[in-house]
């Protein structure tokens, strides 16, 4: 699969691709006449990097968990990094469940809007 249908099937851009291969995130894609040639394996990766890139795992941390598949060694470093960005996502959802609260305590005390000729 070409780096367009690619991205479009991942949901994001080929410059993100690309972006990714030159960073060292992904291995360099096979390429079939200069053209990267994504293969279902190579989806399924990006799939994943995007996943957690979406759950806020930084690019840095991607390429180490990356790494650690690979030695299959180093469970306890994976689970550190993932638990780690599961403890901040924790913080901000507590921390958008009290600014909510704040805001619906001012919504409910707001005076109720008079109705045109119930004066």
């Amino acid at each position: 699969m070409k780096i367009n249908e690619a991205a479009k099937a991942l949901h994001t851009s080929a410059w993100t691709l690309r972006y990714y291969e030159q960073i060292g995130v992904v291995a360099p894609v096979a390429r079939v006449s200069g053209m990267r040639d994504y293969s279902a394996a190579d989806l399924n990766q990006l799939r994943d990097i995007l996943d957690l890139r979406d759950c806020g795992v930084t690019l840095a941390e991607i390429k180490r968990l990356i790494a650690l598949r690979d030695s299959e060694d180093d469970l306890t470093a994976q689970r550190e990094i993932l638990t780690t960005q599961a403890d901040v996502l924790h913080d901000q959802i507590d921390q958008l469940q009290e600014t909510l609260g704040r805001l619906e305590n001012k919504l409910a005390t707001l005076p109720v809007a008079m109705v045109a000729g119930n004066h």
